[in-house]
């Protein structure tokens, strides 16, 4: 049975509109809890035992719960497990109360699941107080676990809307390329197969612009699922380059160098292919030629692949920003350049989802260089 004092105490106030439920075994305190704790926003609940409480609490509607630990029938650390085990009341905050000496209660609470503690004998001030700032605290974290619910839904559902539009969006590219090939074929008209050329190529376009939007999204979002391959340096290096060359730029600017000894690695093809293929479109749309793709060993026993050309190049700071999508700097709607702005953002994901990662280089040789590097084996 609990112990009390008489103090007066100012009442328990909350902001907001809050139901406690206080559970002791003693009728007299559950009668002072009533007088002491109720307020215009709060409304007090009692219970004598912890098998009453815990029928109370399973019929939701308490904001948190003032809880004795000596009890008959079911006690205090029986009730703050129960309620632990119960869907729905795993973050219900629980105040116990507790002998002023016995510290090895106020651990057992603490390793039950209990919230904080209240000393006997009972100052009602003093309880009023931090009832009202451990149910402040207890609303704010909800709203953080409301707030991370959210953004993982968000984050789902973006990630299935991506699924479909990549899924979807290939039958009417593909219908709209192929009949446009048929009209420039098939006609005779110098006129019409001057439109037809024209929907080739912004259809071509289009469909480019979609599936470089699709792939930076799907690594910038993390919609990734590293697959491991065993493949050589060299292979890399030449199938970067070539598809770098489907969008634009001239072979004879580019000049190819394995210096790794034709060194094969065990990782994820695609996403390194990705990584290298955007740096190597980079140095065309923004470099000045020749552009140098060269792959060495590092001293640290890994692999990097270097992409440098003559031009000037970024600072670290822009080189910050080129990094993080949608962070060059400016609106991008208001993009002056061909292309997403994406190349380098994408880059960086691919690496940060094999365990590697891109950085500026300065070469005295060569004006500018950026620099991938990754590990040999990727986990």
């Amino acid at each position: 049975m609990s112990d009390f004092s008489m103090t007066v105490a100012s009442q328990f106030v909350p902001t907001e509109n809050a139901r406690i439920l206080v559970v002791d075994d003693d009728p007299i305190l559950r009668e002072f809890a009533g007088v002491y704790l109720t307020s215009p926003t709060m409304e007090v609940e009692v219970a004598e035992d912890g098998h009453a409480a815990l029928n109370r609490l399973k019929k939701g509607g308490i904001d948190i719960a003032l809880v004795d630990l000596e009890m008959p029938v079911m006690d205090g650390f029986e009730l703050i497990a129960a309620v632990r085990a119960e869907p729905g009341l795993e973050d219900l905050p629980i105040v116990v109360i507790t002998g002023r000496e016995d510290m090895e209660a106020i651990d057992r609470a603490y390793g039950t699941g209990a919230t904080s503690f209240a000393i006997k004998p009972l100052n009602w001030r003093l309880v009023s107080h931090q009832l009202a700032y451990v149910l402040r605290n207890s609303r704010a974290d909800a709203k953080q676990r409301q707030g991370r619910r959210l953004a993982e839904q968000s984050d789902g559902l973006k990630t299935n809307i991506l699924r479909l539009m990549r899924h979807e969006f290939n039958t009417p590219f593909n219908v709209i390329l192929g009949f446009g090939r048929l009209i420039e074929g098939h006609s005779d008209n110098p006129a019409v197969q001057g439109h037809a050329r024209q929907i080739l190529m912004a259809a071509e376009k289009f469909k480019r612009m979609h599936d470089q939007l699709m792939e930076s999204a799907r690594i910038l979002s993390g919609d990734i699922e590293v697959t491991k391959k065993v493949f050589s340096i060299a292979d890399l290096i030449k199938a970067a380059a070539r598809e770098a060359l489907r969008v634009g730029g001239k072979s004879t600017d580019l000049k190819l160098a394995d210096r790794t000894g034709n060194t094969e690695i065990t990782g994820d093809y695609e996403l390194l292919l990705t990584a290298l293929r955007n740096l190597i479109e980079n140095a065309f749309a923004h470099g000045q030629a020749p552009i140098h793709v060269t792959g060495q060993r590092t001293a640290n026993g890994r692999v990097a692949i270097r992409v440098s050309d003559a031009g000037k190049g970024m600072d670290q700071t822009s080189f910050a920003l080129a990094i993080e999508a949608f962070k060059q700097g400016k609106n991008a709607l208001q993009r002056t350049e061909d292309g997403l702005g994406l190349g380098l953002a994408t880059a960086a994901g691919s690496m940060k989802a094999v365990g590697g990662e891109i950085h500026l280089v300065n070469d005295e040789d060569v004006g500018f260089g950026i620099e991938m590097e990754f590990p040999l084996e990727m986990n």
